[in-house]
């Protein structure tokens, strides 16, 4: 009688385990989907800035609001929102 009962009961404990394990890593999948979105948008956001960099106007107009970067006599006023984040 003991046998036929651990005859069921472990093959059910085993789907139970069998169960949360795909559970925990369905939760890591999605997690690890809305993490590869994040960097893929950074990833744009970085392509996009470094094809900005190509442009000389662009260079010169970074250099002078990120490292204040001007010509002698020339006063700079930093603009909030100029540069990239």
């Amino acid at each position: 009688m003991i046998f036929i009962i651990l005859l069921f009961i472990l093959p059910a404990y085993n789907l139970v385990a069998s169960y949360m394990n795909l559970q925990s890593k369905k939760e890591q999948i999605v997690k690890l989907q809305n993490q590869q979105k994040k960097l893929d948008a950074k990833t744009d956001a970085e392509k996009k800035f470094a094809q900005r960099l190509k442009d000389d106007n662009y260079v010169e107009k970074y250099a002078r609001a990120k490292y204040y970067y001007s010509i002698d006599g020339e006063n700079i006023y930093p603009a909030p929102n100029l540069l990239p984040k």
